[in-house]
């Protein structure tokens, strides 16, 4: 696959207008759509797919509406043209600006089935009971709230506004696992999110976050998801099919196992830092073994020593990375593992509220993923 800058941004890649070119020939423009607060992760990619139907693959955060539209401007294209939106997930970073895009243009929303459960859901308030359970009270990371200061008005406002519309929001495509239209195939990939999707158009495979370069993607969590099981449709409600790392993994084996010639086209990542970063589906197995050698790392401090999920966290991570809110996503990265952990019998819970971390004397682990 080729690159090219075809409207300059900022060096994260916000605001910026891409060229990608496919060995087949194939062209995909994408934009930059930054955040709408300040974030280390760089813009969300919306690829502009010009198929059947002029089509967004993601379409940026709340807020971001109008920086989606200018890129479309600078294409070419009126906002009222987009005729499909795909979601690849519903995180805010990716769906947030869709519904005022469809309620200004009447275009088709095609997401997996479980989006429409799911999407609006507090996930604040949804993590809330297990990250009191597992941090000690003492800690000040939980006084650190994402909700907080960290955040302008105007951003909280768009969140806000988000969540009130995402409760009214209709799919009118609901997308499930296989299904083929217009040359798009659709897989169904969970692990980091419940819905998660990709997408594959000729050569090219549209990731999310699923797949991305440079850095990888957190699992989801069990304790977050699990009291929502029984409002999905009943294919989904096996606790083990939508979410956590196992999942996780699944997933990124499917797409690992693709043809070793098809493109990956992210949702982050695809240029930050005033470079590309060109990725294959080869990239699937790289974060695959990263997660491998994560449980490994985590097993290991285990056996040293029993205790609690923070302070295994903290003897985890560096210290560098646990500053402010880094420490929320890297208790729920150990918490993924150690949930994958105790399912292959290698750890078990212990302590009166089942927050400590005991090895089991056994390393079933490796093997289950090479069984998955």
């Amino acid at each position: 696959m080729e690159a090219k800058v075809l409207r300059p941004g900022a060096d994260s890649g916000d605001r910026m207008i891409a060229k990608f070119t496919c060995a087949d020939g194939l062209v995909v423009r994408a934009i930059g759509v930054p955040q709408a607060w300040p974030s280390s992760l760089g813009p969300t990619w919306s690829y502009v797919l010009e198929a059947d139907k002029l089509t967004l693959v993601d379409t940026g955060g709340p807020g971001s509406l109008g920086d989606l539209e200018a890129g479309l401007e600078w294409l070419g294209y009126p906002l009222s043209a987009v005729e499909r939106v795909i979601l690849t997930h519903g995180h805010m970073d990716h769906d947030g600006s869709c519904f005022k895009l469809v309620a200004q243009t009447g275009a088709e929303l095609w997401a997996h089935e479980v989006y429409s459960k799911l999407v609006g859901l507090d996930s604040e308030d949804m993590d809330q009971e297990w990250r009191r359970r597992y941090s000690d009270s003492s800690s000040s990371s939980e006084r650190s709230s994402p909700n907080g200061s960290g955040r302008d008005h105007e951003a909280m406002a768009h969140i806000r506004e988000y969540r009130e519309s995402a409760r009214r929001i209709e799919v009118t495509n609901p997308v499930t696992e296989g299904l083929a239209c217009d040359g798009l195939t659709f897989l169904y990939t969970p692990g980091h999110s419940p819905d998660e999707l990709c997408i594959q158009y000729q050569r090219v495979l549209f990731t999310g976050d699923h797949v991305l370069p440079q850095i990888t993607p957190h699992p989801s969590v069990g304790a977050t998801y699990s009291k929502f099981k029984d409002s999905l449709p009943p294919a989904y409600q096996d606790e083990n099919q939508y979410y956590g790392l196992k999942t996780f993994l699944k997933s990124l084996k499917r797409v690992a196992a693709m043809e070793p010639d098809i493109s990956v086209l992210p949702a982050h990542r695809a240029y930050f830092r005033g470079k590309f970063n060109l990725i294959g589906v080869e990239r699937a197995q790289e974060i695959l073994d990263h997660h491998r050698e994560r449980c490994d790392d985590l097993l290991s401090l285990v056996r040293k020593e029993t205790g609690g999920l923070e302070s295994l966290t903290r003897r985890h991570f560096s210290s560098r990375h646990l500053e402010g809110l880094n420490f929320r996503m890297a208790l729920s990265e150990v918490v993924s593992h150690v949930e994958f952990l105790q399912e292959a019998g290698d750890v078990e819970m212990v302590g009166e509220d089942k927050s400590g971390v005991r090895w089991t004397g056994t390393e079933h682990y490796a093997r289950v993923i090479e069984e998955l």
